[in-house]
């Protein structure tokens, strides 16, 4: 009489587990990569929205009030980013054309991050 054996035997029923930890951990790296990128790329569009709201100011403003106008900007103006600050680093005055750039600094994940855009007006 031949004996016959149904079920797994307990190395291929580690095996399987072991194959189905690897997939689980590697869905959950990709999730968490993806949740930390979301949040990186949500900060970035709200810092150059930031950005473009206060050049919009400026360019309002007529060609005589833009160096009082930047020199008295607040740097604490926005609060839509974690600790964001505003600065306008080297801002070039000629008598025909004005070059502009505005940096938004902000705290993500432990790290000072920055963006910035720079802009060109003629009188």
């Amino acid at each position: 009489m031949k004996l016959t054996r149904s079920g797994f035997s307990l190395v291929e029923t580690l095996f399987s587990v072991s194959i189905l930890l690897i997939v689980i951990v590697a869905a959950i790296l990709a999730i968490t990569s993806s949740t930390f990128l979301i949040a990186a790329s949500r900060n970035l569009v709200t810092a150059s929205g930031d950005a473009q709201y206060a050049l919009e100011q400026i360019k309002a403003l007529s060609f005589e009030d833009i160096p009082a106008y930047i020199a008295g900007y607040p740097s604490d103006y926005f609060s839509n980013l974690p600790q964001e600050t505003v600065s306008f680093p080297n801002p070039v005055y000629t008598a025909n054309l004005d070059t502009i750039t505005i940096q938004i600094s902000w705290e993500e994940r432990n790290a000072q991050k920055d963006f910035s855009i720079t802009t060109r007006m003629a009188r």
